[in-house]
């Protein structure tokens, strides 16, 4: 079976789901497993409060597995108790996708630590700006500036004008 073989299970699955499966499969939360068939595995999977679930998934009819779990109860969903049954019998999918989330993650710092670094340059070279214009001013200019730049943060906090208000039309007008 090649690697990305029959994740379709996975895929099916919501982003929750998914990711709460990858950590129960990773904190080694299935307690035990047999294949009763070809493309069908059951298993137990330890749950939430100590709970046991008892997990059958098909890999070949993703729909068709279940769990006893209440979130996957009478219900044709993929719930993170089958996706970790499902790494457990296939780690190399679990081993890749992983690795893959890791790479995406370090990729994200790295972005974000660029985007802080091209933040902090820009604010420190705004903060000289600031700081020399404001050397210029007199002291009757500072305070025009203070009050001007205290009254535009109000007018951009002050509620929306055509929310309701106690004020009748002519208010506005």
């Amino acid at each position: 079976m090649g690697i990305w073989d029959d994740l379709k299970l996975v895929h099916l699955a919501s982003n929750a789901s998914f990711s709460k499966g990858v950590a129960y499969y990773q904190s080694q939360a299935v307690l035990s497993g047999e294949k009763s068939e070809d493309g069908i595995y059951k298993g137990q999977v330890s749950g939430a409060q100590g709970k046991t679930y008892h997990v059958t998934i098909n890999t070949h009819h993703p729909r068709k597995s279940t769990c006893t779990c209440p979130f996957a109860t009478g219900r044709r969903v993929i719930c993170k108790h089958m996706v970790a049954l499902y790494f457990f019998y296939f780690p190399r999918q679990a081993d890749a996708i992983i690795a893959e989330w890791e790479e995406e993650e370090r990729e994200k710092e790295e972005r974000y630590l660029k985007w802080e670094a091209d933040y902090t340059m820009f604010r420190q070279k705004k903060v000289e700006e600031i700081t020399a214009y404001v050397k210029t001013l007199s002291e009757g200019q500072l305070r025009e500036k203070l009050i001007e730049t205290l009254l535009k943060e109000f007018d951009c906090n002050y509620p929306d004008c055509d929310e309701e208000s106690d004020y009748g039309e002519d208010y506005y007008f």
